[in-house]
């Protein structure tokens, strides 16, 4: 929701980014969990197509960034308005400090595209998650 200059607060639009990011990389394990052949890049690098254990693996991964990128919805104050904030905001630097600590797992990958693509993006990820923890909690009330 636009401040009252019509803006969208910095810390928003940083929730539904990362929200947005979620969304992205649930759907991308999802192709991996089908079969596609991206595990190169992905769970370490051992195949391009991911063997049953890592699908479902990647089918949980999928589920979830989908409650993850839900609970973001809810720190961007888009749904759930009523709700306390307190275990939002909690989730949200928990999932920072995840993407940090899978930023590193990423650089240390012996694979470029997973070193330097996987890496950036959930990098991008992780300041997304810092920049949501600047939102006000849930938005800003309305009504009563």
């Amino acid at each position: 929701m636009p401040d009252t200059a019509g803006r969208l607060s910095f810390g928003r639009a940083c929730a539904r980014g990362a929200a947005g990011f979620c969304v992205a990389f649930a759907a991308f394990q999802v192709a991996l969990a089908l079969g596609a052949p991206y595990g190169d890049i992905a769970w370490g690098g051992s195949s391009p197509v991911l063997p049953p254990t890592l699908r479902y693996a990647s089918a949980g991964a999928a589920a979830y960034l989908l409650l993850a990128a839900a609970a973001l919805e809810v720190r961007a104050g888009d749904w759930g308005r009523r709700l306390p904030p307190l275990p939002f905001r909690l989730f949200t630097g928990f999932l920072a400090l995840q993407l940090a600590l899978n930023t590193a797992g990423n650089l240390a990958a012996t694979t470029g595209a997973e070193r330097y693509g996987m890496g950036a993006a959930s990098a991008l990820g992780c300041l997304l998650c810092v920049g949501a923890l600047l939102a006000r909690a849930n938005g800003p009330r309305t009504g009563s």
